[in-house]
């Protein structure tokens, strides 16, 4: 972690300006910051184009513009919803920079020129909630001096060493209620509802060789708590991801987990985690049919662990995307095979495919089945329709089957091949697809 100032600033830094008054108050919560800004929402510039799935706390997007015009445009929207620009602000033709407060709330926005491959006019524009905490209001060691103070960020300095200060910081922080949320090298991350705080102590020279204390915050779109016994942790909230390391077995994470998460509303779909490949794997559901996956394994006698987070929508999204990536893919391979197989003359294969007893809205055509099943059936459903092929001849690599979605490839001869997709939240009704390419389907009667 770097933190660079630009001369412009320092004089501001000095004097250390505070936050726009912001007033000490508890942490946002996800739903608190979503009513005071949801960037997911916020308006683009005409042309804007997001370079990165939108998120409540963060958005980034490149627009046809300048940079002060791209800024311009940034103020002039936040100030029609209440925002106010705070101290030390800078902006050049090069780049621009600022923060805006309104309820305890700090957004930060930059705007600088794009660069790469078709970038000529572009800008890349940048807005980050920080969250409703006033770094300067936070604990710090005793005997800490302010060193300067901005909207986002405030340092101290101390005659104590950076192995001191960061013992005291997580003293003082933890008693106040922040949890451990992992470290990078000295830098010390914690969390609290959905605010992430750093605090990095660290050897200034500029300083006498004294320690640099500088507190930050974000928001996350997201609260993914961790356990206690946190070895290492790291968040990512393009993906709404949280991966981290902790000295427990997987089943003890999935019970913190479930306990923790719950307490939000979320419930999981299995009493104990499933086994997946190499991985335990464990999926909460809320009202909203939102998703949380957790998905742990052993290494070198350490649990690792990833939890994730998606909407509904983003859900049902993934899984088209990857059922339509699949089929294109499966149908340039028919495509380029099929041409092949006309070249040769050779009759098209007739493939008989028994529906499962229970399959509703069966649909037939010359080169596609589908039908949907009861909630939870589809996976042993295409497994038996899998095997039944490869029985009858059919060849391909017998796929990983899992509870929620899954597809399955096999080969006839040149030009001849099938595609079986299935989806199954759980929730409603489980889709069943399977898709010919140089075939025909033969109709069978339900078993």
């Amino acid at each position: 972690m770097s933190v660079k100032f630009r001369p412009a600033f320092f004089a501001m830094a000095i004097l250390a300006v505070p936050a726009g008054g912001l007033a000490a108050q508890e942490p946002a919560t996800v739903a608190g910051a979503a009513k005071a800004i949801n960037l997911e929402t916020f308006p683009l510039m005409p042309g804007g184009v997001s370079k990165a799935p939108r998120r409540l706390a963060n958005l980034g997007y490149s627009a046809r513009s300048d940079t002060r015009g791209a800024f311009a445009f940034q103020k002039k929207t936040l100030e029609e919803r209440g925002w106010k620009e705070l101290p030390g602000g800078y902006q050049s033709d090069q780049a621009c920079s600022g923060t805006f407060g309104k309820d305890g709330f700090t957004v930060s926005v930059s705007t600088s020129p794009a660069y790469g491959p078709g970038a000529a006019g572009l800008v890349d524009i940048r807005l980050a909630n920080h969250g409703n905490v006033d770094v300067s209001k936070l604990p710090v060691p005793p005997g800490s001096k302010p060193l300067y103070t901005f909207p986002t960020t405030t340092a101290y300095v101390t005659e104590k060493t950076v192995k001191e200060t960061s013992e005291a910081i997580r003293a003082l922080l933890t008693a106040e209620g922040w949890e451990p949320y992992g470290h990078a090298g000295d830098s010390l991350f914690f969390k609290k509802n959905a605010v992430k705080l750093s605090a990095w102590p660290s050897v200034a020279p500029a300083q006498g060789g004294k320690t640099v204390i500088q507190l930050s915050t974000e928001l996350m779109s997201v609260d993914l708590p961790a356990p206690p016994s946190l070895l290492t942790a790291a968040y990512a909230d393009t993906t709404k991801a949280l991966s981290l390391e902790v000295d427990m077995k997987s089943d003890a994470l999935a019970a913190f987990y479930k306990e923790a998460l719950g307490k939000a509303g979320w419930k999981a779909t299995t009493d104990k985690p499933v086994k997946i490949d190499f991985r335990d794997m464990m999926i909460f559901r809320n009202d909203a049919k939102d998703i949380a996956t957790l998905k742990m394994h052993e290494f070198e006698g350490r649990l690792r662990a990833n939890i994730d987070q998606k909407t509904a929508a983003e859900f049902e999204e993934d899984i088209r995307l990857a059922a339509a990536e699949e089929a294109k893919r499966m149908a340039d391979s028919a495509e380029y095979t099929k041409k092949a197989a006309e070249k040769a003359a050779k009759d098209r294969v007739k493939v008989a495919i028994n529906v499962p007893a229970g399959a509703k809205d069966v649909e037939r055509s010359k080169d596609k089945v589908e039908f949907k099943l009861a909630a939870g059936e589809a996976m042993a459903a295409v497994q038996a329709i899998h095997a039944a092929l490869v029985k009858d001849g059919w060849k391909g690599k017998t796929p990983k089957f899992e509870p929620l979605a899954g597809t399955s490839t096999l080969g006839k001869k040149a030009g001849v091949s099938l595609v079986i997709v299935y989806v199954d939240t759980g929730l409603d009704d489980a889709d069943v697809m399977i898709s010919l390419f140089g075939a025909d389907v033969e109709g069978a009667k339900a078993k």
